[in-house]
């Protein structure tokens, strides 16, 4: 059954709504409130799935219902009644994700079709979802039976996913995530310990190993990487028939996670790459137009002191001394192929007056722009 809620102050609209369709035989459970604190109250205490309000009534309008509603039940769907004065402001509630509204006077076959369509809507909404809880679960039971083969030899073969607790706390996710090298190492030297404190104990090692592996293909799925990649760095690397257990296992804690890392730095090495690229391809488009280091920051989210450093590691370069360069080989181009006065050159190239580009060129390449330009007739 499709719980649905009609809130109307209207009683004549009401009565009409609830009798003029047979809301029980087509699977609904009908709810109807005078105005919104009664719709309020009916919501908090029943799985309303559709609300049906009109935008016009007494205390509380239709769009503060909506947005409170939503505050009880984030999942509950909308469905706004209002008139021609109203028609602008119902239109403006699609910021409270309204999924339809309907304009008076209206048939209840239009407002039947309404519903109707929301509740399709929230069918395929909840089979999403179930299709994908159970693609989760199969991926879960997938690694379940990997860990499983890979750890089996270490104690019983119980599920190591079916643990509550681990018996060390750390911060693996973290580090792999945005840690340095030096943070990694630190990180595995306290899994060693984990491990000799745990050494007589192997439930407690498989349970150590088990939370390494979901921290780290956690973190993987954070960044984007692909999962499947590190549970095969997992496989190759861990020994089927270990002779000196808790040392082969210290070995394998440090050579998965480091390779690991070498994974997780490639990527952030690649994706810096094209974010470089990028901002080259840009500032060689907009260096007239003034581009600074600090807007560009702001376009992409990121500290001007950490879009500056990145800027310098991959380019060689200050930004500004980059942005510098690139105006001061135009210049040449223009004093040298142009008939272009000092100050159409400045202007071209965004400065604000010729004598301060002049200072600017004398500062960048040595000489003024008029030296420059008389020194390749002299040449010629």
């Amino acid at each position: 059954m499709c719980n649905l809620l009609i809130a109307e102050d209207e009683k004549s609209l009401r009565d009409k709504v609830a009798a003029n369709v047979d809301w029980e035989g087509l699977g609904y459970r009908l709810f109807v409130a005078k105005d919104g604190e009664e719709a309020l109250e009916i919501i908090a205490r029943e799985p309303i799935d559709i609300l049906v309000t009109d935008i016009r009534m007494p205390g509380m309008d239709g769009l503060e219902l909506t947005e409170r509603a939503k505050c009880i039940n984030d999942q509950i769907k909308v469905i706004i009644i209002s008139g021609h004065a109203e028609f602008e402001l119902a239109q403006s509630s699609i910021r409270l994700g309204v999924e339809d509204y309907l304009l008076k006077p209206f048939r209840t076959q239009r407002l039947l079709d309404v519903v109707e369509k929301t509740r399709a809507k929230i069918a395929a909404e909840r089979e999403r979802q179930a299709h994908q809880r159970r693609q989760e679960e199969l991926a879960q039971q997938n690694l379940e039976r990997r860990m499983r083969d890979v750890f089996g030899w270490l104690a019983n073969r119980q599920s190591v996913l079916q643990h509550a607790q681990t018996p060390i706390r750390h911060r693996l996710g973290e580090v792999l995530r945005t840690g340095t090298h030096r943070e990694l190492e630190e990180e595995i030297a306290v899994l060693h310990r984990a491990l000799e404190q745990n050494a007589a104990n192997p439930d407690s090692l498989l349970i150590i190993l088990s939370d390494i592996v979901l921290s780290t293909l956690t973190a993987l799925k954070a960044l984007d990487l692909d999962v499947q990649q590190g549970i095969e760095v997992m496989n190759k690397l861990l020994p089927a028939e270990p002779q000196e257990q808790l040392e082969e296992l210290k070995r394998w804690v440090a050579s998965f996670l480091l390779e690991i890392n070498e994974l997780i730095r490639a990527k952030r090495q690649g994706g810096a790459e094209q974010l470089i690229a990028t901002i080259k391809a840009y500032v060689d488009e907009h260096y007239r137009s003034r581009v600074t280091l600090g807007a560009l920051a702001q376009e992409l989210n990121m500290s001007p002191s950490q879009l500056s450093k990145l800027f310098h590691e991959y380019v060689g370069e200050n930004f500004s001394d980059y942005v510098n360069r690139l105006k001061g080989q135009k210049a040449k181009e223009l004093l040298k192929g142009t008939d272009k006065r000092i100050y159409e050159i400045a202007d071209y190239l965004g400065f604000s007056d010729a004598y301060y580009f002049s200072a600017w060129f004398r500062r960048t390449v040595g000489v003024s722009p008029t030296e420059y330009r008389e020194g390749l007739t002299k040449e010629s």
